[in-house]
């Protein structure tokens, strides 16, 4: 049962690795899952405070840049809440309409539509909005990515050691 449970455990964790370029899985909540998949095999109490403490910071973290970064990128350059949302909304639709590129394009037709919505922006100011969402994304998907491979590498540290 053990065993079963830390297989799910790491097919959940790259779920996560997936939800980092496909926002439509959420990379903060499945990660979330595999931990407690690794408490539950390993019993919860077993694993110490410090261990939980950091895996708690890590997914905190991963949510908080979910939406930090975005919001950075498109509140900076000067766009609307509706870009926000059009944003975020291209990000999950945009997969489906593209495969693969449809998540960049999609970030940038979002914010640039919900500009359009909300009217009073050039179109190089929207393009700006637009672009900068894009950014955001590739700067959350970097950061992100960090932080689970070193969280990683900390778990087989703590598991191999």
């Amino acid at each position: 049962m053990e065993g079963t449970l830390l297989v799910l455990a790491a097919i959940f964790y790259l779920l996560a690795f997936a939800g980092l370029v496909y926002p439509v899985i959420p990379a903060g909540v499945v990660f979330a899952v595999s931990l407690l998949l690794i408490g539950w095999a390993e019993g919860f109490g077993s694993l110490g405070i410090f261990f939980w403490v950091i895996q708690g910071f890590v997914a905190f973290l991963l949510f908080a840049i979910d939406s930090l970064i975005s919001i950075f990128g498109v509140k900076r350059s000067g766009g609307s809440n509706a870009a926000l949302w059009g944003s975020a909304i291209g990000l999950i639709v945009g997969p489906f309409i593209i495969p693969v590129v449809g998540v960049l394009v999609g970030a940038l037709a979002g914010a640039v539509i919900g500009e359009l919505i909300t009217g009073g922006k050039t179109w190089r100011q929207m393009g700006k909005v637009g672009l900068s969402s894009v950014v955001g994304f590739v700067l959350g998907v970097i950061v992100k990515g960090m932080i689970l491979v070193m969280n990683l590498v900390y778990l087989l540290w703590v598991f191999l050691f």
